[in-house]
C-alpha cells in the first residue's frame, strides 16, 4: 500500500517492476489503475540504465542528493523503474495498492535548506517603538509626476485664457 498525503510536495516515489513485459512496459501495468500527470512521470528501462546509472539520472535529472546507502539501494534496482514525483498526483491524496509485480524501492524527498535568522538586537525589534512614526521620503517618480501634472494644468489654463480672448 503506497499513501500520497494531500498536498505531498517534494518527494520522488521510485518503484521497480520485475513482471513479465510481453509488450512493453507501461505506467498502468507498475503502478495500477490511478490518474498520475504524465509530465511528471518517467518510465526507465533496464536499457536506458545502461548508459546512465539510476542515482547518477536522479542526481542530475531532479538535482536531488543521495546518501550512500540510497545510491546503492538505487545500483541494485533491477527491471524497469517508474520515478513519480509528488506532483503527478495533483495534490489529492491516494492511497494505491501496488501490482504484485511492482514494489516501492524508495521516497526521495528534497530537503530544505532552512538558516535562522539573525536575531533582532534594537528595541524596535523587541516591540518598543518610540516617537512618531517616520513619514516615507516622497519618491522621485512621485515628484516628476506632481511637476507633469502641473505642468498641464498651466498649459490648459492658457490655452483656455487664449481660446477666451481670441474668441
Amino acid at each position: 500500500m503506497l499513501d500520497i498525503p494531500a498536498n505531498d510536495h517534494g518527494a520522488l516515489y521510485v518503484i521497480a517492476y520485475n513482471g513479465p513485459a510481453p509488450d512493453g512496459v507501461h505506467v498502468a501495468t507498475i503502478i495500477g489503475p490511478v490518474a498520475l500527470n504524465m509530465d511528471f512521470v518517467d518510465l526507465i528501462t533496464p536499457d536506458q540504465r545502461t548508459a546512465v546509472p539510476l542515482p547518477d539520472l536522479i542526481r542530475q535529472g531532479y538535482d536531488l542528493p543521495l546518501t550512500p546507502a540510497q545510491d546503492a539501494i538505487l545500483r541494485d534496482v533491477q527491471g524497469t523503474v517508474l520515478l513519480v514525483m509528488s506532483r503527478a498526483f495533483g495534490g489529492q491524496a491516494q492511497q494505491i495498492t501496488l501490482p504484485a509485480s511492482s514494489t516501492l524501492v524508495t521516497i526521495l524527498r528534497e530537503t530544505p535548506t532552512m538558516t535562522p535568522s539573525e536575531k533582532l538586537t534594537s528595541a524596535s525589534g523587541a516591540g518598543e517603538l518610540t516617537g512618531p512614526p517616520a513619514k516615507p521620503r516622497k519618491s522621485d517618480a512621485r515628484m516628476s509626476g506632481m511637476v507633469a501634472t502641473a505642468a498641464l494644468l498651466i498649459m490648459f489654463a492658457l490655452v483656455g485664457l487664449v481660446v477666451w480672448v481670441g474668441g
